[in-house]
């Protein structure tokens, strides 16, 4: 060994590395909030049509002739029908039904529909969801209204009048059949104001999922029926 090799200083140590301090864990991410379903769009249903009020007394006395009233019953149900389909239902003309529908459109009550075919002849529909009459006045006095609604309701009833009596006399030609084609009954309750607007409006409950127009795919066997509602008191000056 060289003297040299020998006077050389010795090699330093290399100093320990520190050992790495040790890395968090990674925060675990937050769970995302589920997405809230989207709602579907809700089709153009029916029951979203505004309902037609009628109130004018020359509306109501619109409204208050027998072939008016068949048509309306029909529009009334969700069926669209040209002038000589409407003609058809209620026994006139479709002249004479052409000049019934056009005052039952300067009413309010009907509109026409879309055309179809081959667009001849455009069909008419009903102007709202329901219908309804109200004829009261805030001063209390409605002579025209009050002459307007009872005309209305003469000519309502003598229809329910004679559908009643057609079914009866249908009835008294098949003895042998099981059951009545109609139902009439008449009772006495008593009951408060309030009480009165809660049977009225489960009643119309019970009814509403048999409207055609609700009905949806009815029953082979299903017909038409026509169906009265009437709540009145016995006397009325004492309401």
């Amino acid at each position: 060994m060289s003297a040299s090799a020998a006077s050389a200083e010795p090699a330093k140590h290399p100093k320990p590395v520190k050992p790495a301090k040790p890395t968090k864990p990674a925060k675990a991410a937050k769970p995302t909030k589920p997405t809230k379903p989207t709602k579907p769009a809700k089709a153009a249903a029916v029951d979203e049509e505004p309902g037609v009020v009628l109130s004018d007394p020359s509306a109501v006395r619109a409204l208050a002739h027998p072939a008016r009233l068949v048509v309306i019953d029909a529009l009334y149900d969700g069926e669209v029908l040209t002038a000589t389909e409407c003609a058809e239902r209620a026994g006139v003309t479709p002249s004479a039904m052409s000049y019934h529908l056009r005052a039952l459109e300067k009413a309010g009550l009907v509109v026409r529909a879309e055309p179809r075919g081959d667009g001849r002849e455009r069909p008419w529909k009903r102007a709202g969801r329901d219908l309804r009459v109200d004829v009261r006045s805030e001063s209390g006095s409605n002579a025209a209204g009050l002459a307007a609604a009872e005309l209305l309701v003469s000519q309502a009833l003598d229809l329910d009048r004679q559908r009643l009596l057609g079914s009866i006399r249908a009835d008294a030609q098949q003895p042998g059949r099981a059951r009545s084609s109609s139902h009439y009954s008449r009772d006495t309750v008593l009951l408060t104001l309030d009480e009165l607007t809660q049977v009225s409006e489960a009643l119309e409950a019970v009814l509403a999922p048999y409207r055609r127009v609700n009905r949806g795919t009815s029953p082979d066997e299903a017909v038409l029926i026509s169906a009265s509602l009437i709540l009145v008191p016995e006397n009325p000056s004492a309401s």
